[in-house]
């Protein structure tokens, strides 16, 4: 089993903190969208960091997004313990996407051959803890959740994260980033489908009808003609602004619209702080011993908890 020391030096983590605090080349790299296409081996190279744990922790910070994202980044990279194994945070923290009473997607997968399949593997994810898992066993793993799912239909959602849980992150640690985006977006169908305000089916019509409309009115109507140049975004949302302002019926909507989708966002925003605070307690208690004792710890970590 691969295993990455955190770090190297002190002066390693200092200079990342710097980074980070001031938006620098690294978070810009690595820590924002650029990082969905891009290449991160240097967060393993420079800061000795799992590459998968390189891969999950822009999904947490919604690629920067998030208010809270710089003060999360840095209060982690001052918690983990120079020379950790953060493979060993990365496997915790995936855990809970299954295992959390409150957010993880085991209390949707009821009794049955799905959820006896989804048990496989995260058996398999927990025995990775500890020792290699061969590509034979997460391929038999992910085989059987499909034909399960494919005979006894279960949650489409929590089946396709199950999907990702499925691989090695040493060889494939891209799968990070697969299993928190899809923990994220039923979280975010969740919230969206529990919201007090929701739309008919006339609504969602004659809302998405008018959007169709304006945006495109909005659009020829700063499109110089001659040229076939757009003009700018700041144009194009005064013009459409004044178009949903023409159309009362509209406009209601689109304020229903937007009131929902704060509510969403804040209730995304929830689910992600408290992941935050569960992988900074987690890394925290990271130990760092020889790489036999290590192997022999990394089981010690308790990560069948609440996230709050």
């Amino acid at each position: 089993m691969s295993h990455y020391c955190a770090f190297g030096d002190e002066g390693a983590r200092q200079a990342l903190i710097a980074d980070i605090r001031a938006k620098g080349p690294v978070y810009s790299a690595w820590l924002t969208r650029a990082s969905i296409e891009g290449d991160l081996t240097f967060v393993t190279k420079d800061y000795g960091l799992h590459p998968a744990l390189a891969r999950l922790l822009p999904v947490l910070g919604d690629f920067g997004e998030a208010e809270d994202a710089i003060p999360f980044h840095e209060a982690l990279v001052r918690g983990i313990p120079a020379g950790a194994d953060t493979g060993t945070l990365v496997r915790h923290a995936l855990l809970l996407a299954w295992t959390d009473p409150t957010y993880g997607r085991s209390k949707l997968v009821g009794p049955g051959g799905v959820r006896d399949a989804c048990e496989e593997i995260i058996a398999l994810v927990r025995k990775s803890l500890v020792s290699p898992v061969d590509k034979i066993a997460w391929r038999a793993g992910r085989s059987k959740l499909v034909i399960a799912h494919a005979q006894e239909k279960g949650s489409d959602m929590a089946v396709e994260m199950v999907l990702c849980l499925a691989w090695d992150l040493d060889q494939s640690p891209g799968a990070a980033h697969d299993v928190m985006s899809a923990w994220r977006t039923a979280v975010t169908v969740e919230a969206d489908a529990s919201d007090e305000d929701q739309f008919t089916d006339d609504e969602n019509e004659i809302f998405n009808a008018a959007m169709n409309r304006i945006n495109g009115e909005a659009m020829a109507a700063i499109t110089n003609l001659e040229t076939d140049e757009a003009g700018s975004l700041e144009e194009f949302l005064e013009e459409a602004s004044k178009r949903w302002a023409a159309d009362p019926v509209a406009q209601l909507l689109k304020t229903r619209s937007i009131a929902r989708r704060t509510r969403s966002n804040t209730r995304v925003a929830l689910w992600r702080a408290a992941i935050q605070r569960t992988m900074l307690d987690l890394a925290q208690r990271l130990p760092v011993e020889s790489p036999q004792s290590r192997r022999r710890q990394r089981s010690d970590i308790v990560t069948d908890r609440p996230l709050h």
